[in-house]
């Protein structure tokens, strides 16, 4: 008899320890870390191409380490130099916008940490008048609390062929 009440007790906590809590991910063998939202990674992002669209970038250089590169469409430059020629396009466009952005901060498994952002640039060409809209994907690699790479790819086709001369 005390085998009989013993082994479905024993089946019952086997079976209890083996069940993932409710909200619990289970990660696959292709799961490699997790993805945040809202934090202070993607909000400094967030912050970065706000001051872009308010054409004022004071304060931005701090987020990079003194060695950081940036590459724009496979370009290689500075920060500081990105930032000057995001800005120049001021010369070129008006109205400029960034719609259905989306930003998140990645942490892998290996330590690594990108903050990465999607969304449309629209611009109005001061020269042809054009509405030029081009879908944009920036990452930002992080070492500690500094950018040390960023990546900004775009297509900018329209953007150039509508710039015109001023």
């Amino acid at each position: 008899m005390k085998y009989l009440l013993l082994i479905p007790s024993i089946s019952l906590l086997i079976l209890s320890c083996s069940q993932v809590p409710e909200n619990q991910l289970v990660k696959s063998e292709h799961h490699f870390g997790t993805i945040e939202v809202d934090d202070a990674k993607s909000a400094a992002m967030d912050a970065f191409n706000d001051a872009y669209l308010a054409n004022d970038m004071t304060g931005q250089a701090e987020l990079f380490a003194e060695s950081a590169v940036a590459n724009v469409n496979g370009v290689e430059t500075t920060p500081a130099a990105m930032m000057e020629g995001f800005l120049q396009g001021r010369n070129f466009y008006s109205d400029i916008t960034n719609s259905d952005r989306a930003t998140g901060t990645f942490i892998l498994d290996s330590g690594e940490v990108y903050t990465n952002t999607w969304f449309t640039w629209t611009g109005t060409s001061k020269a042809t008048g054009v509405t030029v809209d081009s879908p944009v994907q920036a990452s930002f690699k992080w070492e500690n609390d500094k950018v040390v790479e960023v990546n900004f790819l775009y297509d900018s086709h329209d953007y150039i062929v509508n710039m015109g001369a001023e």
